[in-house]
């Protein structure tokens, strides 16, 4: 017996969002940034992998 909470639930690709700065799939929290013109842009949390870089 397997209940639906153990099923793995897949994302769509039009679900995915991705760092704008990385590239990763973000998977939990994010930043969201939606620019005058329009643009979604999706960031890591706190631009974690921004200052992974600079290290």
């Amino acid at each position: 017996m397997k209940s639906s909470a153990m099923k793995k639930k897949e994302l769509a690709p039009e679900d995915a969002k991705l760092c704008a700065n990385c590239g990763k799939v973000l998977i939990g929290e994010y930043d969201y940034v939606k620019t005058k013109r329009g643009t979604e842009m999706y960031f890591c949390k706190g631009l974690r992998c921004g200052r992974a870089k600079k290290r």
